[in-house]
């Protein structure tokens, strides 16, 4: 039974979109922390710095040294764990991306057959619905111009008569050039004959 879950190696999948967007956030994050060390030890620095009195300077130096080294420490795992969870959260963004590239890759080449499938706490459920209705309807309107086109010359070999094998084979490459056009699903979407 297929699992939901992706090993660690295959977490990185577009390295050139998670670099940019992990590093960016964690800049972001380690400046919040600078800031916040910055602003919880000010007082401390400054009575170490600016005190007359020596007792004051070192009690001050001791308890800034001590916070100082616990903050560092509570702030550089807080960082790891940033990491590692920008890099889950991103993986659920560029792992829709990349499955959307390969159906887009096959539907280029006209192979209707590859739907978008996500995981179950992959970001972009809409578009890929989407998308998966798009190829139902493409590949409906492709069924539907493959009974026309057999219906068309199942009715063009009923008018020709086999002694004029000109005229047949000449309704065999409309016939031939009417697949092709089904093979690379260049056509609009199709209407029921009639109407």
């Amino acid at each position: 039974m297929k699992t939901d879950n992706r090993s660690w190696k295959n977490l990185p999948i577009r390295k050139d979109i998670l670099a940019p967007l992990i590093t960016a956030n964690l800049i972001l994050m380690a400046a919040i922390a600078i800031v916040l060390v910055a602003g919880l030890l000010s007082p401390l620095y400054y009575d170490m710095l600016r005190s007359e009195d020596l007792w004051v300077q070192h009690v001050s130096g001791s308890l800034f040294l001590i916070l100082l080294q616990r903050i560092s420490m509570a702030m550089f795992l807080i960082l790891v764990a940033a990491a590692m969870h920008q890099l889950v959260l991103s993986n659920r963004f560029c792992g829709p991306l990349v499955n959307f590239g390969h159906t887009f890759e096959r539907m280029a080449r006209g192979d209707y057959s590859r739907k978008v499938h996500l995981r179950k706490r992959d970001f972009l459920k809409p578009e890929a619905d989407q998308v998966n209705a798009i190829i139902d309807r493409l590949q409906a309107d492709s069924d539907k111009l493959s009974i026309y086109l057999d219906q068309l010359e199942q009715t063009l070999m009923r008018l020709a008569p086999d002694d004029r094998t000109t005229e047949t084979e000449s309704f065999r490459q409309t016939i031939a050039a009417c697949r092709a056009i089904i093979a690379a699903r260049k056509f609009a979407t199709l209407a029921p004959p009639g109407r």
